[in-house]
């Protein structure tokens, strides 16, 4: 069984997110990582006061993160234990210079919470991450409906995600003003739009997915002509709902608000992608599938930073690192010199 809270290592830790929140800039989601990390050290190590520390914690639950398991029962992924790491690492740089720690926690004391080289290695290793073909994806695109405003509204998201990549936080916050068909760009004002970091982004239409455009503008048209929604109203509108006689909700119309969570485009989706039997592939996919176009068929240097830039990475190696991931086919094509 769980030991009692520790009250005085409780308030401790919450002295270290409001310095992480505040003076860091952490966002409330690594905040939240961070909570549970805190959590899980402090549990496996029986709420010991935090001022006792030793380094054979830190050796103690290195080893114990090793053999310790997932909430899928698999074991942790380099990278998860990876990230546990970095934030004992400045939990305990912070607490060696909080009053009544200094002298039993000096700053050295935090490189003990270090994988080994082999494993730092493993844990940055960027995983192949399923993302569609464009093939997939406008196969996809094309089986979609559009007879009613609920379907436009989805065919339409779909067709943004091909176009963009846009993440799908700052997808759902756009506004119908932000988006100019005519220049075929999305202006991302993090004023407006919930962007990574709070970012300016300005991402304009991918030229080989000339198909997408004509739902984006079919879904456009209907709610400046028929919905009559202003410039200053959501690009996509939350589902509204409606009570039935006998139980449960049923769709109806829009509510002219943004959705509060991503899960719907989620759903939106997937249910696309199953529907033309393939996969189903979630909103993030996308900028891996344009990310791999773009490092596969840029011609120039300024090509593939272009489109670096179009996903919202200032550093272009993000793009290759995290999105560009050569198949094994085309590292084999391109050393080799083999055509397809």
């Amino acid at each position: 069984m769980t030991k009692q809270l520790n009250e005085k290592n409780e308030r401790i830790k919450r002295e270290f997110l409001i310095f992480r929140k505040h003076s860091k800039q952490v966002s409330d989601k690594t905040l939240d990582r961070e909570i549970a990390h805190l959590e899980r050290f402090d549990r496996w190590n029986n709420r010991k006061d935090f001022a006792k520390f030793h380094i054979d914690w830190a050796v103690g639950f290195r080893a114990h993160l090793d053999h310790a398991k997932s909430a899928t029962g698999k074991p942790l992924a380099k990278s998860t234990t990876r990230a546990i790491m970095a934030t004992l690492r400045e939990f305990t740089l912070w607490l060696s210079q909080q009053e009544g720690f200094r002298r039993r926690i000096k700053a050295a004391d935090a490189s003990y919470f270090q994988l080994s080289r082999r494993d730092e290695a493993e844990a940055r290793a960027a995983p192949e991450r399923p993302a569609p073909s464009l093939h997939q994806a406008k196969r996809a695109l094309s089986m979609m409906l559009s007879e009613t405003p609920l379907q436009m509204r989805n065919k339409a998201i779909f067709a943004l995600l091909c176009l963009t990549g846009i993440r799908v936080e700052a997808l759902t916050s756009l506004k119908i003003k932000h988006v100019d068909l005519d220049e075929k760009s999305v202006s991302q004002n993090p004023r407006e739009v919930a962007t990574k970091f709070g970012k300016r982004i300005d991402t304009f239409f991918a030229k080989d997915f000339v198909e997408a455009e004509a739902p984006l503008r079919q879904w456009m048209t209907y709610l400046d002509e028929v919905a009559l929604y202003s410039p200053d109203d959501p690009l996509f509108p939350a589902t509204g709902l409606k009570a039935r006689s006998n139980k449960g909700f049923t769709a109806c119309g829009f509510t002219r608000a943004h959705w509060k969570t991503t899960e719907p485009v989620r759903k939106v989706v997937n249910t696309a992608f199953e529907t033309a039997g393939l996969p189903p592939y979630g909103p993030h996919s996308f900028r891996h599938m344009l990310a791999r176009h773009a490092a596969k068929n840029s011609k120039t240097v300024a090509e593939f930073v272009a489109n670096a830039q179009n996903l919202g990475h200032t550093d272009p190696l993000t793009t290759l690192r995290s999105y560009g991931q050569i198949s094994r086919d085309d590292q084999r094509r391109l050393i080799t010199g083999e055509k397809e």
